[in-house]
C-alpha cells in the first residue's frame, strides 16, 4: 500500500538555479550557500500544496529506484536525510549537477531546483523532496499610503498551476543504523508528481525527470494493477445500493475510462470524481482503501483486460447472459424496469437472428 503523505514538516530548504543547454552546450547551474528561510506561514503553504499534489486522491505515482550508484540522486538523498547543516548545502548542490547533466535538450525548460529534508506521516519518517520549478509571471499587490498598487514580477515559482512543476519524493520507510554508502534502496519508497507522465505526446519530458535524473522508474506491475482496478470497480458498482440504471451507466464509463481515456495512469478518485454520482464517492473509495488498492495513480496497462473490454456483458439470475459491444452498449441498451422478479430492458435496433 503506498503511503499516506500527511502531517508534512519542512526542516530545510535550499534552492538552486538550473537552466536549459545553450548551442554550446550545457549552462553550470548557480548554487546557494545558504538555506532559504520562508517563515512559519511560507512553510505552511508549501508543504499544504505538496500534500496536495503528492497526497492521498492525488495524480502522484510510486516508483521504483533503479539507479542506486555512488553517483545517484538517490545516493545523494541518503546522505543529505544524515547531513548536518552545512554539509546539507554543500552536498545539495549534487543534485543540481545531477540535473544539469539529465537535462540535454532546448526545449526543455529551466527553472528553480527546491530541494527539502522533512518528515511525514503519523509516524514521521524522514524524507527528501526535489521540486522543479518553473518561473512564470504575474503581479504582487501593495498598499502605500492609500493608494492600491501593482508590481509586475516575472520569476514567481511554485504557484498553485500544478503543470508549472515537477516533485520527486523519496521517503525512509525502513531506518537502520549503517553507512550511507551501505544504504539499501528497499528502505525508501519513492513518488513521483509530473503533469507530464499523464500526458501521451510528452513522455521524454517526463521520462528525463524521473529517470534520467532521479534515477526512477515505473513499477513494472501496471498490468496487474490494471486489471485490479477493473475487477474492483466492477465488484463495487455490482454490489452498491445504486438502481440498475446507475450500475449500467457507470460499468459503461469505466470502460470508457479505461480503454477511450487517452491518459497513460489511472486514480481512484479521478474515476470517483468524473463518473460516480456523489452519494456513491466515499463508499467507493473505502471500497478501494479496503482491498489495500493505491490512492496514488498507477500506470494504464490494459495488456491483461484488453478482451474483456471489447464485449460487455449482462448476467441475469435465470442464467439469461445479454452481450454486446462495449463502445455500443450505452447508446444501445437501457433498464425500463428492475425488481426483485424481473428486469425490462429496451434494445435499440430490430431481432435480426436467434441461434
Amino acid at each position: 500500500m503506498s503511503f499516506t503523505f500527511s502531517n508534512l514538516k519542512f526542516h530545510r530548504i535550499i534552492l538552486h538555479n538550473v537552466y536549459k543547454p545553450n548551442d554550446e552546450g550545457r549552462v553550470d547551474p548557480v548554487i546557494s550557500t545558504v538555506l532559504t528561510e520562508l517563515g512559519e506561514l511560507g512553510s505552511q503553504k508549501l508543504e499544504e500544496r505538496i500534500t496536495k499534489v503528492l497526497g492521498n486522491g492525488s495524480h502522484s505515482l510510486q516508483m521504483d529506484i533503479a539507479s542506486d550508484g555512488e553517483v545517484s540522486c538517490f545516493r545523494s538523498v541518503v546522505t543529505l536525510l544524515d547531513d548536518e547543516t552545512p554539509d546539507f548545502i554543500t552536498h545539495s548542490a549534487l543534485i543540481a549537477e545531477l540535473h544539469t547533466q539529465a537535462h540535454t535538450s532546448k526545449s526543455w525548460p529551466g527553472g528553480t531546483l527546491v530541494v527539502i529534508s522533512g518528515t511525514a506521516g503519523v509516524s514521521n519518517k524522514r524524507c527528501l523532496f526535489i521540486i522543479k520549478a518553473e518561473q512564470q509571471a504575474g503581479f504582487s499587490e501593495k498598499v502605500n499610503q492609500g493608494q492600491v498598487l501593482i508590481e509586475y514580477l516575472d520569476n514567481l515559482i511554485l504557484t498553485p498551476q500544478s503543470r508549472l512543476y515537477k516533485v520527486g519524493a523519496f521517503i525512509e520507510v525502513t531506518r537502520v543504523a549503517v553507512p550511507v554508502e551501505e544504504r539499501s534502496k528497499d528502505d525508501f519508497e519513492a513518488y513521483v508528481f509530473d503533469n507530464n507522465i499523464k500526458a501521451n505526446d510528452d513522455r521524454k519530458a517526463a521520462r528525463y525527470f524521473y529517470s534520467n535524473f532521479l534515477g526512477l522508474r515505473i513499477p513494472e506491475n501496471g498490468k496487474q494493477r490494471t486489471r485490479d482496478f477493473y475487477e474492483l470497480t466492477s465488484d463495487f458498482i455490482n454490489s452498491a445500493d445504486l438502481d440498475a440504471e446507475s450500475r449500467v451507466g457507470i460499468q459503461q464509463a469505466l470502460h470508457t475510462y479505461l480503454k477511450v481515456d487517452q491518459g497513460v495512469t489511472i486514480q481512484v478518485n479521478e474515476f470517483a470524481q468524473r463518473y460516480m454520482p456523489e452519494e456513491a464517492r466515499d463508499d467507493y473509495s473505502h471500497f478501494m482503501a479496503d482491498r489495500k488498492f493505491p490512492t496514488t495513480a498507477i500506470e494504464k496497462d490494459l495488456s491483461i483486460i484488453k478482451r474483456k473490454l471489447v464485449l460487455r456483458k449482462m448476467n441475469f439470475s435465470t442464467s439469461i447472459k445479454l452481450t454486446g459491444p462495449a463502445e455500443l452498449f450505452d447508446k444501445s441498451v437501457s433498464i425500463i424496469e428492475e425488481t426483485d422478479e424481473h428486469t425490462i430492458i429496451k434494445i435499440k435496433g430490430t431481432l435480426t437472428d436467434q441461434v
